[in-house]
């Protein structure tokens, strides 16, 4: 074969090696580009610093071409209990797609205000014991029991104990939201709260109570000494009880 001919063909198998790995790669992209991922959206707008329910999210299928950079996507039931409980960011309208930028874990940088429920106040009592602030949890439910001095119908002046609110869930405990953490932050988070407590035997109290309960409580702690009874859980009852004084005690 005459070299004229031989370089030619050379060129156009070449040539035809490149095409078929140029379309090769274009279809293999395509293929991928139509393959579909499961993406967490919200039914409803999410508010700034609002916390995510599980409730509020759905998940939708869409091709991985339209997959939005660092958006969440579901591949285990594990993907969504890393979100639930999470605090948005910034607000994240309804059908979107939520972005790991868009989230923050829910910590006291997300502020209380991201746990205080609709219509009621987080309140925060200061001075608890460490003691019985580190055997009570955030979502447990306490009563709060005021003493003070008071004169009785005898004319005798002394101390007596009334339950002043009763069923007060518990918002956080110190800097502890109830956040969802990994063992890291959870140890850092610890040190610096036994960093605290080493120059403090007293630690606080979060609750979320109505605006009315908000007001006699502060009132309370200006009159008289707040004292915290835990709840069992489950236990939602609202019972009637008698203003607690010594005369009572030693009948």
């Amino acid at each position: 074969m005459k070299k004229g001919i031989l370089l030619p063909l050379l060129m156009a198998a070449l040539a035809a090696v490149v095409y078929a790995m140029i379309v090769s790669s274009t279809e293999n992209k395509l293929k991928a580009n139509q393959k579909l991922q499961e993406v967490f959206v919200p039914i409803k707008d999410i508010k700034e610093r609002e916390v995510i329910k599980g409730a509020y999210l759905k998940r939708v299928q869409i091709p991985s071409a339209y997959v939005q950079k660092d958006a969440l996507t579901y591949t285990t039931d594990a993907d969504l209990k890393l979100l639930e409980n999470t605090v948005a960011r910034i607000q994240i309208p309804r059908g979107n797609q939520i972005s790991k930028y868009a989230i923050t874990s829910l910590s006291p940088e997300a502020g209380l205000a991201s746990k205080v429920p609709v219509q009621m106040r987080g309140v925060v009592i200061s001075n608890i014991p460490v003691a019985a602030a580190s055997m009570i949890k955030p979502d447990d439910n306490v009563d709060i029991l005021l003493t003070f001095e008071a004169t009785l119908k005898s004319g005798v002046r002394q101390h007596v104990t009334i339950t002043l609110l009763q069923n007060a869930k518990v918002l956080a405990v110190g800097s502890d939201l109830g956040q969802g953490l990994d063992a890291r932050t959870a140890a850092a988070m610890k040190n610096k709260d036994d960093e605290a407590s080493a120059y403090s035997d007293s630690s606080s109290l979060s609750l979320a109570l109505t605006p009315r309960d908000a007001q006699y409580l502060a009132l309370a702690q200006a009159q008289g000494t707040i004292s915290v009874a835990l709840r069992s859980h489950g236990d939602m009852a609202r019972y009637s009880l008698d203003m607690a004084t010594f005369d009572k005690l030693f009948r």
